[in-house]
């Protein structure tokens, strides 16, 4: 097995990162294995940089500044309403249920980097007081969510959050008692899914695909928040995870056995993979550039390229038809995902990431080329990024043409 790790530049500490990182990749699957893993008492801290999450907020938002670049935060029309907790979660056609949370989430997306970005103190408000309802009404914690579908929803609804939370929770407009009652609510929220995680059987499908890199990067992005290492270490594990269980080619097995979704599945997976490596660079790791056997993250966005622009690529793996969603014919490759959703979401927003951090990588041109064939345009907004991509993660500096 080829391990390769490079690290961030500038970075303080350098060497102290590697060896935690290394560390924790190293013995990251003993807890699954029902091993005890054994941490030095000296050990730093993983979590370097509490409280900054997906974004260093002092450095993004002078960079926003300076490129006149506002205008991909704002909110054009700001309803702020105030949702009742959605109770218990139901399952349909195999799948989640979650249209409750999908209006909460969609306006702590846009509101929270209006908030960020624009300085928009009406926006962060609304935030505060849309949550502060939720955390009083300990939603989405009575009744807890028990199976993979509802868990799915959770954390598809608590990356988001989090991340929109840490862009406004010092705000003046947030009282300190409703602070502290969102940072409890959330904290319950996300040990329910770390336990989950760290429960799981590696047998389980939903304990090494999308489901668990999605439960990941939530988990990871409230280990950010909180400081809290042993939350934040489970996005590390998960992401080295993903790359032992896949393919030469970049192709993930569990995603790719998903007949006409093998592409749409496989989009999905790369794009809570981004949010982890994002996350990690903001402590100082570089995921980026970690390799096992040969295989990184790019390798997985070189494969999803590949497969749009020949789908014959994917057939193989996508005949295995394990529940492929809507439709049987696996021959036939749902690339909706290229264009913005009725519902305002965009699932490529993760796209916004790759273009700033590389620029001149192959991928990143034929990314470029890929948005612009599609006719897509900013912000792009989703939850699996974290919320407004374009405002919080993208180039500033060039069109996407």
């Amino acid at each position: 097995m080829k391990i390769k790790l490079v690290s961030l530049r500038p970075l303080s500490s350098r060497l102290w990162a590697r060896i935690a990182l290394c560390a924790f990749l190293l013995v990251g699957c003993a807890d699954r294995a029902g091993l005890k893993t054994v941490e030095p008492a000296s050990a730093p801290r993983l979590v370097r940089n509490p409280g900054v999450v997906l974004v260093d907020p002092a450095s993004r938002r002078a960079t926003i500044r300076a490129a006149a670049a506002e205008d991909l935060c704002a909110v054009q029309e700001l309803r702020a309403r105030s949702w009742p907790s959605p109770g218990a979660l139901v399952a349909r056609d195999g799948h989640a249920t979650d249209t409750r949370l999908n209006p909460v989430a969609w306006f702590v997306m846009r509101a929270a980097a209006a908030g960020f970005g624009n300085d928009d103190a009406a926006a962060r408000a609304a935030v505060g007081k849309a949550l502060d309802r939720w955390a009083r009404e300990e939603a989405l914690l009575r009744p807890p969510p028990r199976d993979a579908v509802a868990f799915y929803a959770v954390n598809r609804f608590l990356l988001p959050i989090v991340v929109g939370w840490a862009l406004v929770r010092d705000a003046p407009e947030i009282e300190p008692d409703a602070r502290a009652r969102i940072e409890t609510w959330l904290a319950r929220l996300a040990q329910r899914s770390q336990e989950r995680l760290r429960s799981q059987r590696p047998q389980e499908t939903s304990a090494r695909n999308n489901h668990a890199y999605l439960a990941a990067s939530a988990v990871m992005a409230w280990g950010a928040l909180a400081g809290d290492d042993a939350a934040f270490s489970l996005g590390l594990r998960t992401f080295q995870q993903a790359l032992s269980d896949m393919r030469a080619d970049g192709s993930l097995p569990l995603e790719t056995a998903r007949g006409a979704r093998a592409l749409w599945y496989q989009r999905h997976a790369v794009a809570s993979l981004v949010v982890i490596a994002e996350l990690a660079a903001r402590q100082g790791y570089d995921l980026w550039s970690l390799e096992l056997d040969g295989k990184s993250l790019h390798h997985a966005i070189a494969f999803l390229l590949d497969a749009i622009d020949d789908p014959s690529r994917v057939l193989a793996y996508a005949a295995e038809n394990r529940n492929p969603g809507p439709s049987p014919d696996w021959r036939n490759q749902d690339l909706s995902f290229l264009v913005r959703r009725g519902h305002g979401r965009h699932y490529m927003a993760w796209v916004e990431a790759y273009l700033a951090r590389f620029p001149e990588r192959t991928e990143a041109h034929r990314l470029r080329q890929l948005l612009v064939r599609t006719g897509t345009h900013r912000p792009l907004i989703d939850e699996l990024a974290g919320g407004n991509a374009s405002c919080l993660l993208g180039p500033l500096d060039r069109p996407l043409s």
